[in-house]
């Protein structure tokens, strides 16, 4: 893998367009744009689901990492994690650089930047130990009007298929990929994984309690595995009024695995 020279030459912004953020009780510190794509607790708990039980576990790809969230949070929470990131956007990319250096992970955190249809992209496919997405959430629709916030959210030129097919192209064999995505394409992701990775846990992420159906989904998966599905309870963000629950505030607050990881 090659990690470009340019790396951590980040673009001048405009501090009025930036927010300064904090995950994971302050441990991680995060600049994103003020309009455009924003980091939720999609990516928190995608990197709460990251485990690391040997060598074999260490070194993890994250898929289309906008700012570097996800990313971060796992290097923040694992020491022994060496975690690259892709990212097509040029101004999502600029901040990822920027949040490597703020965090003090320069060296254990490596920004690759691209696009994952280029098969140029200076990545060696079976090189990660475990590989983890947030991959856009919407087919089609109502496009937003901030393009970077379109683009994050909406398959564009590479759909949920593109998306895994990367995903497990870039995991070794027995290696794991991660991915959270909305709970009603459940069937999409399955579908796309059925003969190619194995010894899947399904764990839905609950709005509240009451509510009919789970908000999301995060699936883990072993590509090369033929096991049974593991169907988790899951866990539940707010209660009634709105407010974190809990569990989910405690994740929120500092660096913890997922209950079930």
């Amino acid at each position: 893998m090659t990690r470009p020279d340019s790396a951590f030459h980040v673009p001048d912004f405009a501090e009025e367009r930036i927010s300064h953020d904090f995950l994971l009780g302050g441990s991680v510190t995060l600049k994103q744009p003020v309009d455009g794509y924003r980091a939720a607790v999609d990516a928190v708990l995608l990197a709460a689901s990251v485990s690391i039980s040997s060598r074999r576990d260490q070194k993890i790809l994250d898929v289309g990492a906008a700012v570097g969230s996800a990313g971060l949070c796992v290097a923040r929470r694992l020491p022994d994690a060496d975690v690259t990131g892709v990212e097509l956007q040029d101004d999502l990319y600029a901040l990822f650089c920027r949040n490597i250096v703020e965090n003090d992970l320069v060296g254990r955190v490596t920004p690759v930047h691209g696009d994952i249809n280029d098969r140029s992209l200076p990545l060696v496919a079976e090189s990660f130990d475990q590989v983890i997405s947030n991959p856009p959430f919407y087919a089609g629709g109502t496009r937003p009007a901030n393009e970077s916030r379109a683009r994050a959210h909406q398959e564009g030129t590479a759909d949920l298929k593109d998306w895994i097919n990367f995903c497990l192209r870039m995991v070794r064999q027995k290696g794991r990929i991660t991915i959270v995505h909305r709970a009603d394409h459940l069937d999409r992701i399955i579908g796309l994984l059925h003969g190619r990775a194995g010894d899947m846990t399904i764990y839905p992420i609950w709005s509240k309690a009451s509510a009919d159906a789970p908000l999301r989904v995060i699936v883990s998966a072993r590509k090369g595995v033929s096991s049974p599905v593991t169907l988790r309870r899951g866990i539940v963000l707010h209660d009634e009024a709105g407010v974190y629950l809990p569990e989910c505030d405690a994740l929120l607050r500092a660096p913890s695995a997922l209950p079930g990881f």
